[in-house]
């Protein structure tokens, strides 16, 4: 009996193009879906053993990305995935990876690697095409290059931890008592060691450390539970960082009154 599979890409052209590729190979696609509400319902209607996604599908009521990953794996414990995806942001496919997705390729390549991808999810075996291989051994040859005190430092947590409650650089800076231009620098240090790459891939990572997604492979345990706690939205405020806020607000506050409304507050 032929393997069933679900393909899931936001572009119609890429999904019937890797249709193709998988009935060549005499796979049974059993659906081709665009959007993460359609992918979700089929999975729980038709009888299914690998799905083929792009997890970054931004249409739909179901998130995307690697939480798409997660409610997938939810769902459909039983099924092996296949992650056709771009690789600007390494990070977040080795969280796919700890989520349990078996086969991972660029998307750019993906068609002439997804027959191989597919068979191997389809045993429980793993799958890197070499563009992903070679984008993990960068990350950590990289990695590998730094001592151990090069992880993340204490100050570099600590503006991380401040980003995530969002407060700004300015913000930062004077709650540190620190230039813009050093706590920008220790904010782009962190990025780089996390290996990302800009600032929607760093919020992005910040929520997956909220939902307890990230097992992160280049934070100290200690380091990953300072910063867990601090994107905790429950977490207490300290003194300082309200302080902070309440000072931004009253300075933001003065600057939107008109200067004749001024003018007549004095009067």
């Amino acid at each position: 009996m032929t393997i069933p599979v679900v393909i899931a890409d936001d572009q119609p052209v890429v999904a019937a193009g890797v249709e193709t590729v998988l009935k060549k190979h005499s796979y049974r696609v059993v659906a081709c879906v665009n959007d993460t509400d359609t992918l979700v319902e089929t999975l729980a209607d038709v009888d299914v053993e690998v799905v083929v996604a792009d997890p970054n599908m931004p249409v739909g009521r179901h998130p995307d990305g690697v939480s798409l990953v997660r409610r997938i794996r939810t769902i459909r414990p039983d099924v092996g995935i296949v992650v056709m995806s771009r690789l600007d942001n390494v990070a977040n496919l080795r969280l796919m990876l700890d989520l349990g997705v078996a086969a991972l390729l660029d998307k750019r390549t993906a068609l002439r690697g997804i027959p191989a991808a597919v068979h191997a999810a389809s045993i429980g075996r793993r799958f890197l095409s070499p563009a992903v291989r070679r984008a993990f051994r960068e990350v950590d040859e990289a990695n590998a290059r730094r001592d151990a005190h090069e992880r993340l430092t204490q100050r570099e947590i600590a503006v991380l931890r401040a980003y995530a409650r969002g407060l700004s650089l300015a913000e930062v800076a004077r709650l540190m008592t620190r230039s813009i231009k050093t706590i920008s620098r220790q904010k782009r240090s962190a990025m780089l060691k996390l290996g990302l790459r800009n600032d929607a891939q760093l919020y992005q990572y910040l929520v997956n450390v909220r939902s307890g997604l990230v097992e992160s492979f280049l934070l100290g345990e200690e380091h990953e539970a300072v910063l867990a706690a601090a994107c905790d939205p429950w977490a207490d405020e300290d003194e300082a960082y309200v302080e902070t806020r309440q000072q931004t607000a009253a300075v933001q506050e003065d600057a939107a009154v008109p200067e004749g409304a001024a003018a007549n507050d004095e009067a």
